[in-house]
């Protein structure tokens, strides 16, 4: 089930305007673990609406102290704008359980490429740590292309100035800034196609060789539009799918769901991580987490459009369609499913979390 914790603000830190680091302790009497590109999905209800966001962890576990999530306002955003501006030193949040698999392999890549704009440079953050903190990753290139406003307004820009002068051979960075010009590591423009192509050609020798395509591991974390040009830039020039993992809590406008029809129903039965097994019913045309929460079933989610993977479950039996906004894929036996945008197809279907 859907697990919450409770955690008190330590320290409140401003890292550019309108963004700020919340360093946090567990309320509770023990450590809340959590893995490096994690992010922490709280929970805040306004009015009367529960409302749930999910926000990285700019810290790296056993680099740092206490676990610390960094967040930048954004405009017109309820959320954002709660915490930036108000929650205060002491308060205490609420939120599910750290997930997320925006995480370093378990085996090293021959070079690692990340590409941040904004507050999209925190989970970013949180690997750079174990990578420079970490012995076994001493040998590893990396590269960051970072976009933003200018200078004042990147998130982490002294830390990440220092880390380039501590570890020029293998650390390279460049700033893309639409504001101002003459930065020291920067470049006055907006990271376009022609741009990206050119550094991350640059990166890999020259030439995007079958050795340096199976050799770079590329993260992405920035606006959809940003990544979506990355990703197929490098697809055009044959970098597999299989190594470019991105991050992303913005939910495509263009998502629809189905219309409900309670003349016809599905059995849907969950197996928790502790064996307990619940059962419910949901419409057709409705997805199996709008179902479970219409009933007071706590399953687990953040974004309720299949982003951000929090509600991803293990199809045990049945079929369930998983709708994205492109295309629909029907899910069976074995295959892992979004319980937000996944609508049951067979009479019964069976899940384990």
């Amino acid at each position: 089930m859907d697990r919450r914790l409770r955690w008190r603000i330590v320290e409140r830190r401003e890292e550019a305007p309108e963004a700020v680091t919340l360093t946090l302790e567990p309320a509770g009497k023990k450590a809340v673990a959590y893995e490096v590109g994690q992010y922490l999905p709280l929970i805040q209800t306004f009015g009367s609406r529960e409302e749930r966001r999910a926000y990285s962890f700019s810290s790296c576990p056993g680099v740092d102290t206490l676990p610390a999530i960094t967040v930048k306002r954004i405009p017109n955003s309820l959320f954002s704008t709660w915490l930036v501006q108000q929650t205060r030193q002491g308060d205490v949040l609420e939120s599910a359980e750290p997930t997320g698999r925006f995480l370093l392999p378990a085996q090293k890549p021959e070079r690692l490429l990340y590409v941040a704009a904004g507050s999209g440079i925190t989970p970013i953050l949180s690997h750079l740590k174990a990578i420079f903190y970490q012995k076994n990753w001493a040998d590893v290139p990396i590269r960051l292309l970072y976009a933003n406003r200018d200078s004042a307004h990147t998130i982490f820009k002294r830390q990440i100035d220092d880390w380039i002068n501590a570890w020029p051979e293998r650390f390279e960075v460049t700033y893309f800034f639409s504001r101002e010009r003459g930065a020291a590591h920067a470049e006055q423009a907006h990271l376009n196609n022609a741009l990206f192509e050119r550094h991350l050609l640059a990166f890999v020798g020259g030439k995007a060789s079958v050795s340096a395509r199976n050799g770079l591991l590329t993260y992405l974390c920035a606006p959809t539009p940003l990544m979506r040009m990355a990703r197929m830039a490098m697809r055009a020039l044959g970098f597999p799918d299989e190594r470019i993992l991105q991050e992303t809590f913005t939910p495509d406008p263009r998502l629809q769901h189905r219309q409900p029809d309670p003349s016809r129903q599905h059995r849907i039965t969950v197996t928790l991580p502790d064996g307990q097994r619940i059962a419910f019913d949901t419409f057709e045309g409705e997805t199996i987490l709008q179902a479970a929460l219409r009933q007071g079933i706590a399953l687990p989610y953040t974004c309720k459009s299949g982003v951000c993977l929090s509600c991803l479950a293990r199809c045990v039996s049945g079929e369930v369609d998983v709708q994205f906004v492109e295309q629909t894929n029907r899910e069976g036996p074995g295959a892992l499913v979004n319980t937000c945008i996944g609508y049951a197809v067979s009479d019964e279907v069976e899940l384990a979390l």
